[in-house]
């Protein structure tokens, strides 16, 4: 790479962007633009008085882009479904069941405007596009409606197709499961009136997941991936673990007891939006049968192997420090009314309870 080197980096103000942006930090080759849409914002306000360059760029908008990018060593992206989602989701002219595609389509137009705005780059050494994997691909059709994972994996395939010589500076980040799910609405987990915590979820308790802090982990693997020759597709995650592992690691490092509970086949969390629960229903079905990555995907690059480059952080640390708040505010509700009483051994859910050790220090 050429001696003086900017990193571009959109997304600046949240979780992945963060994250790269305080992995180059510190590297005193590297100039970081940071792209935001609201330049005045606080944490765009803290990073400018890092050092970073602050620049309004809007994903919608291929000129700003196109502008933003200019001079750039290297590039990373990263699209949000959900924050799409929730702006399209309160719109009263379009129907419900078309809310979901629509955000599909709309994410999709932001990937492929980055592949647009960087194939016009000259300076540009290295792309790291932040995706997910095809579910519809990996599962031969069976799972169709995992559409979080598809808008992103499907602006890849675009970039490959239209832009070979692009292509061939481009890497591609999955980032594992956001640990911080765990502390949203859906997945926090609950305590019953035993004073066990519940972890409910749609992932069979043997299947292993990519377990990940985002905006911890994402700055270390898009650093190795940019150190590294192009071509890569890192999955980046602090621990490959079942839904029963990460239980058992969160009731030991915390002391309390904990269980995990799968739903039946085909149910949802209690209190998910029914505009929603297809694509949930579709995500832990895909994600139980053919992995989160994809299982047959002869490309995904793992941080233990030598030639990613990339380093894992420590996962009890994580724990002991973001899921303490947890314990002082939950109060019991039921996670699922069907799971409660002579409902639940109809519905075969599984409980896998772990009774915890002495917290550790």
């Amino acid at each position: 790479m050429s001696s003086t080197k900017l990193l571009v980096v959109l997304g600046a103000t949240g979780n992945q962007g963060g994250s790269v942006i305080r992995s180059f930090l510190a590297d005193p080759t590297w100039q970081i633009r940071g792209l935001t849409r609201n330049t005045s914002s606080v944490k765009a306000q803290s990073l400018r008085e890092q050092g970073v360059e602050i620049i309004q760029a809007d994903l919608d908008d291929i000129v700003s882009l196109e502008s933003a990018f200019q001079g750039a060593t290297a590039i990373f992206s990263v699209t949000d479904f959900w924050n799409a989602f929730a702006t399209i989701a309160p719109n009263s002219e379009i129907e419900d069941q078309s809310k979901i595609r629509r955000t599909y389509e709309y994410e999709l137009q932001q990937g492929k405007n980055v592949f647009d705005a960087a194939a016009k780059i000259d300076t540009l050494e290295r792309l790291v596009f932040s995706s997910l994997s095809d579910a519809s691909k990996w599962s031969k059709g069976k799972y169709t409606r995992v559409l979080h994972f598809e808008a992103k994996a499907h602006a890849v395939d675009y970039g490959r197709e239209t832009y070979p010589e692009l292509w061939k500076k481009t890497s591609v980040v999955q980032v594992g499961w956001y640990l911080s799910n765990f502390l949203g609405p859906f997945l926090r987990p609950k305590k019953a009136e035993s004073g066990v915590y519940q972890f409910v979820g749609g992932l069979k308790g043997e299947v292993k997941l990519p377990i990940a802090a985002a905006e911890e982990d994402t700055g270390p693997a898009v650093k190795a991936l940019i150190a590294c020759p192009p071509g890569k597709n890192l999955i980046a995650y602090r621990e490959w673990m079942t839904p029963e592992e990460f239980v058992r690691t969160w009731s030991r490092v915390l002391g309390v007891p904990a269980e995990c509970v799968t739903l039946p086949e085909g149910q949802s969390i209690e209190g998910v939006p029914d505009i929603l629960k297809k694509e949930f229903i579709d995500n832990w079905g895909y994600w139980n049968e053919f992995g989160y990555e994809g299982r047959d995907d002869p490309t995904v690059l793992h941080p233990k192997q030598k030639a990613s480059h990339c380093k894992r952080m420590r996962f009890n640390t994580y724990i002991a420090s973001t899921s303490k708040p947890l314990m002082h505010f939950q109060k019991y509700t039921p996670v699922c009314v069907s799971l409660h009483g002579p409902n639940l051994r109809k519905n075969q859910s599984s409980h896998h309870r772990t009774n915890p050790r002495k917290p550790s220090t």
